[in-house]
């Protein structure tokens, strides 16, 4: 009922520009027009409309206009909309290979995550994808995740115990935050800051540079150093659009888009850099997650979680992937 309702509201939207372009690309995500999923997309509106000669228009609607993750996928993949951005954790429900990186501690730092992504392990992901009509423009970054709360400082393993946090509604996730004695309560993103504002939860996990851009700095007293997950921001397309372009139109969006990603990176790990002041300027105090404790948290999760993920994106893809780290 709410995909159809979503389809009807995109459908009466009026879309400027359509009229006098060869091609529209309609892009939906769930950030604010700060982040840098946002602004990177600008640039690819800005690119693809000079170099094409206004034969492409581009339209971007953030801040889940057009619905959640999962439902802008769905949107993409019946055509209603050509793109949309999504946290790999939000879409394994919809492509089951992206589940291997549901795992703690996978990377064990930005250059190697993108040489990953960018590598045969990333094409097998796309291929994937590919599968479920969506076609991977790139592997944008949220970058690493760490914590936010209002209890105590995450300083060890056993600080876990107890603690209410929000968890993305996914059933990976949750167990494994579970296999730690954390009370994970999966939360759609939007509801985050009143959730913590209302006590509802404790803490929140996500990357620096979201603490920032959601103001969770207002409700929280507390920034942990965890970095216990990597998590990309994937850019998909629908697939028949993407095969329907003709060789030029192909050839001009698949530049703008590496581009594009690679501008992302460089916003995110900006923005990143940039956090760790601010939220100490704003009376947060910040403390690290000892190596050990850091490792023991990981090896205790991934334990946990290793037969659900094998189960999901199979034996094969499992081997491949992690041989390919």
């Amino acid at each position: 009922m709410r995909l159809s309702l979503l389809i009807t509201l995109v459908a009466g939207l009026t879309f400027t520009g359509a009229a006098t372009a060869d091609t529209t690309i309609r892009i939906g995500h769930a950030t604010p027009e700060v982040s840098p999923i946002h602004q990177s997309l600008l640039f690819f509106e800005e690119q693809i409309e000079k170099r094409s000669g206004g034969k492409i228009e581009v339209e971007i609607f953030p801040g889940g206009q057009l619905g959640s993750v999962r439902e802008m996928t769905e949107l993409v993949q019946s055509g209603n909309i050509t793109m949309a951005t999504g946290a790999s954790v939000h879409l394994s429900s919809t492509v089951n290979e992206l589940a291997i990186l549901d795992q703690f501690l996978l990377f064990a730092d930005e250059k190697t995550a993108r040489s990953v992504l960018d590598g045969k392990a990333g094409q097998a992901l796309s291929t994937a994808m590919e599968k479920r009509g969506l076609k991977s423009m790139g592997f944008m970054e949220l970058g690493f995740r760490s914590f936010t709360n209002n209890r105590a400082p995450l300083d060890s393993y056993e600080a876990f115990k107890g603690l209410r946090m929000r968890s993305a509604d996914n059933p990976i996730a949750i167990k494994a935050w579970r296999s730690v004695d954390a009370v994970p309560l999966p939360l759609a993103w939007g509801e985050i800051y009143s959730s913590l504002q209302q006590n509802l939860i404790f803490g929140q996990e996500s990357a620096l540079s979201s603490m920032i851009i959601e103001r969770f700095f207002e409700v929280q007293k507390y920034v942990s150093l965890t970095q216990h997950i990597y998590w990309p921001e994937l850019w998909m397309a629908n697939l028949d659009w993407y095969n329907d372009l003709n060789d030029d139109d192909r050839k001009l969006i698949n530049t703008v888009a590496r581009e594009t990603v690679e501008l992302q990176r460089d916003l995110t790990l900006e923005a990143n850099n940039k956090t760790l002041a601010q939220l100490k300027e704003n009376g947060l105090i910040v403390n690290e997650l000892p190596a050990a404790d850091r490792k023991r948290l990981g090896s205790t999760m991934n334990a946990a979680i290793e037969k659900d993920i094998r189960a999901k994106v199979g034996s094969d893809f499992y081997d491949l992937f992690m041989k390919a780290l």
